[in-house]
């Protein structure tokens, strides 16, 4: 009599958990890091003055989001000492502009 073959699955099995325990922690890691995404606004105006002490800038604020004379705060106002009374564009951590808060400038740069 005939021995019938039997296959061995246990490779193929392991092979299929794997992939899919893969693909469950790849969706995993998108998912938490599209969740920490971080809120700016663009804004445009012009510098009005520097405080190099307090590290702040008032701006006349032309963008329609949020208009008018506002103060921001900056990590390097120094830097920023060639800019007064100049065109600007910058973004803040903030995807609004709320009364007299002062928000952080993520990024400035001279405008034309």
């Amino acid at each position: 009599m005939r021995k019938r073959y039997k296959p061995n699955i246990f490779p193929l099995l392991l092979f299929f958990l794997g992939c899919f325990l893969v693909s469950v922690f790849s969706c995993s890691v998108l998912m938490s890091s599209t969740a920490s995404a971080l809120d700016e606004l663009y804004l445009t105006g012009i510098v009005k003055s520097i405080d190099m002490k307090s590290g702040t800038i008032v701006v006349n604020v032309i963008s329609q989001n949020c208009p008018g004379a506002r103060r921001f705060s900056v990590a390097n106002a120094p830097a920023l000492q060639g800019l007064q009374d100049e065109k600007v564009s910058f973004s803040i951590n903030s995807s609004a502009c709320k009364g007299s808060e002062i928000y952080r400038i993520i990024t400035i740069k001279r405008e034309g």
